[in-house]
């Protein structure tokens, strides 16, 4: 490189980052700079350049780009370096970054930071030198502030590289590399930064300025964090959760982590700076309070260590330190939600000053709580501490620890259920008033969940008494809330008086957050045998009642305003959240219960128990408590909300998805599903699942929902004793979808296109999808499909050639056609004699032929989302057709045999269609490229004859596909990529030289490319070899059935690959290849296969460690 290219390089990197053209006058975009410079990254003989790069240019973007290239080249070129080389290069990078880091952009020094790191972790192995880079570091933390900074910085990036997997690297390999780092140097790495915070704490860096010391705490509290987070015996701990796990630190930590220096140095560096400093120094509090109970060697050291954590604790409490700090106040929380995880309370109430601490974290909790707008994100932390407290006094004897510490316990918990009830209910009209400036916590999804997640436990704790304040709040509101009902009557909230909107609107609120928490503490009801009978369930129907009643009012006015007089939309789901707390834990012994309280068995010679058993005691008390009636009422109340629901929300997608989960989750289970068919609403809606009766099957964004909708009620239906008890056979259930598809059926061709046919032909097929979703077996298959067939399958592909550029309609149709045929639990099954598989397949034809056709003539949209308005259909088309070919129910020889083109057309429209695609477009959406090469892999596996007889082009265009296909970081499709390959290979290889057609157009098809098996076999060993390890699995499948098939692309594939490698290298590939080829015989048996994979297997793992690229 010269001082020209320099130039070049540097107007490029210019263009890439700022978006500016070059200096030069040259037009030159974003995307065309990136690609000129990624050539910089596709050789190793590029490094070189990139040094000169380094050495010469000005330009921090240049430099950028230069350190980018060197880290890949040596990522991806590792093995072709010899060590010495890879010394040079880190010792170069090493002092460039001495010479000139201080000088440097951030960004600069964080990419030639990563690019020592990256050195050093993958020669851990090959020489001393890269594991002594801790004490080459230490020269830079002894230089001058900058290069200090500098240190810190390359050891923070250094815990991170060991710590986190490289790709391309097995996970031995880092394990083996991370481990020897533990033991080696994250010791020593931990202890200088603890070192730099005594430093900076005693101010022993006198010529650091403010701004440096901050940096400098920053960097090496970050480091502190790092080392204590690091995965220390390869646990692989979840990143996404924020909840720490026991930090298994070696036991040679010790003395440092039990020395109270180090507690007291991170509390002082906490209460003394600022975010970020201090919250990332109560992070590594956290950590060190988590280390695992057998790093101390005897219980007096573990209470020692943790007297002092709490002391700690009390003091901050007592002195807020820096809870003023948002972030210091949530990391707070988790250390106070952390604490009882990792100690057992019978620890905790041995340390001094257990009480106080209790006060003063009660005291916390009550504060925090009251400023909920201030902590939505940090209560649940709270509420986890005061959890796993209640939880854990069972295992503890009164008289271990303080005196009266239960006592003390039972009143603080007491206080903050009160506390947190109180102020949520407060909360509405702190909302309401502030005029949208304040966030609804109602509306905060995950942190609600979360909060209500932890109740159940804290409020059971003291149950009669929570029980009471619940009652006491719940009562009056309940009162005011039918009073001014009453006033309302058959209007709506929104057209009252102001002041009277508002009161309800508050009323309406605080009624929600009650809901809430009693659905949450009635889904917290344990029937384990320690809790059961202690009369908890009395208290759960005394809140249920009061929900229960509510759930009445608000139905009673809602039908007699015919819909007018709705509730808040947040009660409603606070309702269902209610329901299906109260189904999960009363709705299992449904059955057991109505069969139990019969005097007379209904199971001939089976006897009942005439007692009965404790659980169903406590049930039929829970009801008898409630006063509402028994089981079947409560049900049938529930049904009727869902009805409700149903009938007046049809425009609230939220609470239609959530009550039609509800109703999913109530036919799902087996006594609850016996029981919906007794009751009298369920009969109502398996008789009127039309939109007049539901509007919300109308709302074209509830399309889905009507699939839900009809699934639940054949479900139901189709149950045994279903038709029955409902009073209603399939053939009724269907009547009003049969009318539909018969008047649409009438219609010419120009009304079957009307906007007036648009929403009941998505009806139609969206509710016959979900009939379909419901059948599991033969026989009630069978009943959709006589049905359907002959009188309205012709319907289908009339409807996909006047749609088919109406993806709405287009995407229902396909879609009922992809579970119509997809034959699963083997239920499209039909008698020998019967020609049903056929006309199925010959309906499926047509339906994907129409729309084919017609979308292949269309022109693809140039503006707008190409995926919806074409590849989505087509996508979903290609699979009905894989699930129509792969159902083996039908006879495909057949219509070759009578001259039926429905499958070579539907072969002929599909393949175009697959091929019309640009590849790079099926390669980047998903749904896509698996239906494209799932159809793919079906033809090479079941229809190799049609394959063979298309012309060359076509062929070298579908393997063309399939080479691209099987580099797919994709498995699943690398997978079908792999098996089309071995479908064709296998074939080639059991049939070569037998007189066939499909043979000779197979050699034809060779002629026009006789490279075809040896760029697949290339390709095959280069993924094996050097590419991700999730394909690995995929691609030596084909590998066999590809070098027997062509044993001469096996050899010129080796031969390449030899002359790649030098000498030394050349002896021990050579080596391995005769231990591949081993004990291999010339077959294609499952036997021989599995053989051959695995020696494929240990081949990969013993030459990456040598190949070159």
């Amino acid at each position: 490189m010269d001082e020209a290219q320099l130039a070049q390089v540097e107007s490029l990197c210019e263009t890439l980052y700022t978006g500016q053209p070059s200096g030069n006058g040259e037009k030159i975009t974003r995307e065309e700079a990136q690609s000129r410079l990624l050539s910089l990254q596709s050789n190793a003989s590029f490094i070189p350049q990139c040094q000169y790069i380094l050495d010469r240019s000005k330009s921090q973007y240049a430099l950028l780009v230069a350190s980018n290239s060197l880290t890949e080249l040596i990522t991806s070129h590792w093995n072709n370096f010899t060590i010495a080389q890879r010394i040079d290069i880190r010792n170069y990078v090493l002092g460039y970054l001495a010479n000139n880091g201080p000088t440097l952009q951030d960004f600069v020094t964080l990419s030639l930071i990563k690019l020592v790191c990256r050195i050093t972790k993958l020669g851990w192995f090959d020489d001393a030198t890269h594991r002594e880079l801790t004490e080459d570091v230490t020269k830079f933390l002894q230089a001058t502030v900058g290069h200090c900074i500098l240190g810190l910085k390359i050891l923070n990036q250094l815990v991170d590289e060991l710590n986190i997997p490289t790709s391309g690297r097995t996970l031995t390999q880092h394990r083996k590399t991370s481990v020897s780092f533990r033991d080696l140097c994250l010791f020593k790495v931990f202890q200088l930064g603890l070192t730099t915070l005594k430093q900076l704490q005693t101010r022993a860096i006198s010529t650091a300025n403010h701004r440096e010391e901050v940096i400098l705490g920053e960097q090496a509290l970050g480091l502190t964090v790092r080392c204590l987070n690091f995965d220390f015996i390869g646990t692989n701990p979840d990143e996404s959760t924020e909840d720490v796990g026991t930090i298994q630190a070696p036991t040679n930590w010790r003395p440092v982590l039990q020395d109270p220096s180090t507690t007291e140095l991170l509390l002082d560096f906490y209460a003394n700076t600022d975010p970020p400093r201090s919250n990332k120094a109560m992070e590594a509090v956290i950590l060190i309070c988590s280390v695992r109970r057998s790093l101390f060697p005897s219980d007096k050291e573990r209470e020692a260590f943790l007297g002092r954590v709490m002391t700690g604790i009390r003091e901050l409490l007592k002195n807020q330190t820096g809870l003023q700090h948002q972030d210091n106040y949530h990391q707070f929380c988790r250390l106070l939600g952390r604490l009882k995880a990792n100690y057992q309370l019978s620890e905790l109430v041995k340390t001094e000053g257990y009480l106080e601490w209790l006060e003063l974290a009660a005291s916390f909790t009550t504060q925090s709580i009251r400023n909920w707008q201030y902590s939505t994100n940090s209560i649940h932390y709270l509420l986890a501490l005061w959890g796993r407290l209640v939880a854990a006094v069972p295992y503890v004897r009164p008289e271990t620890g303080a005196k009266g510490h239960v006592q003390a316990l039972e009143n603080h918990v007491l206080r903050v259920v009160e506390c947190y009830i109180e102020s949520m209910l407060g909360s509405v009209e702190t909302v309401l008033r502030s005029e949208g400036a304040l966030e609804d916590p109602l509306e905060d999804d995950g942190s609600l969940m979360e909060q209500l997640d932890r109740l159940p436990t804290i409020c059971r704790f003291q149950y009669s008494s929570v029980a009471t304040i619940l009652v006491g709040k719940f009562d009056p509101l309940l009162e005011k809330y039918r009073e001014i009902m009453s006033h309302l009557v058959n209007s709506s909230t929104e057209s009252a008086p102001p002041n009277v909107a508002q009161q309800a609107a508050i009323l309406e609120g605080q009624l929600t957050w009650l809901t809430y928490m009693v659905g949450s503490i009635v889904g917290g009801h344990s029937w384990s045998s320690s809790r059961i009978g202690n009369g908890e369930e009395t208290l759960d129907a005394s809140l249920s009642k009061r929900v229960l009643q509510l759930a009445q009012g608000m139905d009673y006015r809602l039908t007699s305003s015919n819909g007018v007089g709705k509730a808040d939309s947040k009660l409603e789901v606070a309702m269902l959240y209610y329901f299906q707390n109260f189904r999960r834990v009363y709705m299992f012994m449904w059955e057991q219960s109505s069969s139990g309280s019969s005097s007379i068995s209904t199971m001939g010679s089976m006897k009942l128990e005439s007692v009965p058993s404790t659980k169903q005691k406590v049930y039929q008390n829970m009801f008898e408590h409630m006063g509402l009636g028994d089981h079947t009422v409560v049900a049938n109340l529930i049904v009727t909300k869902i009805g409700k629901n149903l009938k007046f929300w049809p425009d609230e997608h939220d609470i239609v998805a959530k009550t039609l989960n509800l109703l999913t989750d109530m036919a799902g289970g087996d006594s609850s599903s016996k029981l919906l068919l007794t009751l009298d609403t369920v009969k109502y809606l398996a008789s009127h699942h039309t939109h007049d009766e539901f509007p919300f099957l109308n709302v074209p964004s509830n399309a889905r929902h009507r699939t839900t909708f009809h699934a639940i009620l054949v479900r139901l239906l189709l149950s045994p004793g279903g038709e029955e008890k409902l009073g209603l056979t399939f053939d009724k259930f269907m009547k009003p979808i049969v009318e539909t598809m018969s008047q649409l059926g009438a219609l010419d061709s120009s009304q079957l296109r009307s906007e007036a046919a648009r929403m009941p032909l998505i009806g139609v097929f969206r509710d016959l999808r979900g009939i379909c979703m419901s059948l599991h077996n033969r026989r009630t298959f069978g009943m959709l499909f006589d049905i359907i067939e002959p009188q309205h399958l012709p319907l289908l592909p009339k409807v996909a050639d006047l749609w088919y550029d109406q993806p709405d309609v287009m995407i229902s149709l396909l879609r009922f056609m992809h579970e119509f045929c997809h034959n699963k639990a083997n239920r499209v099954n039909f008698d020998q004699s019967s020609p049903n598989g056929i006309l199925l397949f010959r309906a499926t034809s047509d339906v994907v032929c129409a729309f084919g056709r017609r979308t292949l003539a269309t022109a693809t949209p140039a503006t707008g989302d190409i995926y919806k308005m074409k590849y989505k259909g087509m996508s979903i088309a290609l699979a009905v057709l894989n699930s129509a070919l792969g159902g083996n129910y039908v006879c495909f020889g057949v219509f070759a045999l009578y001259n039926d083109p429905a499958l070579d057309s539907a072969l002929d429209i599909s393949l175009k269609m697959a091929l019309s695609i640009p590849l790079d477009h099926v390669i980047a959406y998903p749904k896509l490229s698996k239906s494209v090469f799932g159809f793919m892999e079906i033809i090479f596996r079941n229809h190799i004859k049609t394959t063979m007889a298309l012309d060359t082009s076509i062929f070298m265009q579908l393997m063309n596909a399939v080479h691209e296909g099987l580099q797919s970081s994709d498995a699943q499709i690398s997978s079908m990529c792999a098996n089309s390959i071995d479908h064709l290979a296998t074939f080639y290889y059991e049939n070569s030289g037998k007189d066939k057609p499909e043979v000779h157009n197979l050699n034809k098809h060779l002629s026009a490319q006789p490279n075809l098996f040896s760029s697949l076999t290339a390709t095959l060993f280069n993924l094996l070899l050097f590419g991700a390890p999730q394909n690995h699995w995929a691609v030596m499948r084909p590998m066999l059935s590809l070098m027997l098939a062509s044993e001469s692309s096996f050899t010129a594939y080796k031969d390449h690959l030899m002359r790649t490698q030098d000498s030394a290298n050349q002896g021990k590939l050579n080596e391995a290849f005769n231990k591949l080829l081993a004990d291999v015989n010339r077959s294609l048996e499952s036997a021989n296969r599995d053989r051959f994979t695995q020696k494929l297997t240990a081949f990969r793992v013993s030459t990456r460690g040598f190949l070159t690229l």
